[in-house]
């Protein structure tokens, strides 16, 4: 204990004045001062521990200014990490929509998991970036548009492609094997595809493969889907759930 020290009700409010450039928003403040002192937390174990000697200004300095670039109009920090999501968010949100789309398409397990893991980080994030004012609603809105039109065109290529090139897409005329074969070359490609981000200088990539995942989990008018008759698989699915006849 040192003498004249601030008492620690009153810290985060010194460390406050003392750092500028702080993000606009009480929400976006407090996330900031939190990783901030989520850092030395960090730092401070390692001196105790004798991993590190001390730490330097200018290692506080660097990360600062990382902190406070992820706050940037361009840029979004995140805050969802893997090591967030327990096995017990993994087991809840291993079913519904999305998930039998990937089934559809013979996906592997491992990447079944890792898939679900991406969908809850994403849902998490974008419900934090919100209620800590960090985005808004109309940039969530381009952001899926801008997704469903990539797929659009990768879809509409995909068809195309199991029709020959001549004509329109007849399901009837390709076999179960090829069908599904295509989906899932679908689906790897678009997961590894980094062309749309939410910001310009925000290119995590779980966010915008969680987001696919989230599209692939809604209905067919604001969905999108792998298998190139997904919709009508979601259609007899629904039907079979409600008690009513699938479709023929």
């Amino acid at each position: 204990m040192l003498d004249k020290s601030l008492p620690l009700e009153d810290l985060d409010e010194a460390v406050r004045q003392e750092i500028w450039g702080l993000p606009s928003g009480e929400k976006a403040q407090d996330r900031f001062l939190a990783e901030l002192w989520r850092w030395w937390d960090n730092m401070s174990i390692d001196l105790l521990l004798g991993r590190r000697a001390g730490v330097a200004v200018s290692q506080l300095k660097v990360f600062v200014q990382e902190l406070r670039d992820g706050y940037g109009p361009d840029s979004l920090r995140t805050t969802v990490l893997k090591s967030d999501v327990s096995e017990q968010d993994i087991v809840q949100h291993a079913t519904g929509r999305f998930y039998d789309q990937m089934i559809a398409v013979r996906y592997n397990r491992p990447n079944l998991r890792l898939a679900v893991i991406d969908y809850y980080r994403a849902l998490k994030q974008e419900t934090e970036w919100v209620d800590d004012s960090l985005i808004g609603l109309h940039e969530l809105q381009a952001f899926e548009e801008n997704l469903r039109d990539e797929w659009a065109r990768a879809f509409n290529d995909m068809l195309d492609d199991l029709s020959g090139g001549v004509g329109e897409y007849r399901s009837e005329s390709v076999d179960d094997e090829t069908k599904w074969r295509a989906g899932k070359e679908l689906l790897r490609t678009l997961l590894e595809s980094t062309k749309v981000t939410i910001r310009r200088h925000y290119d995590d990539p779980f966010f915008a493969r969680g987001k696919r995942h989230e599209l692939a989990h809604r209905d067919n008018e604001l969905g999108i889907g792998w298998h190139p008759d997904f919709s009508d698989q979601l259609e007899d699915l629904v039907a079979v759930v409600v008690g009513g006849p699938a479709k023929v």
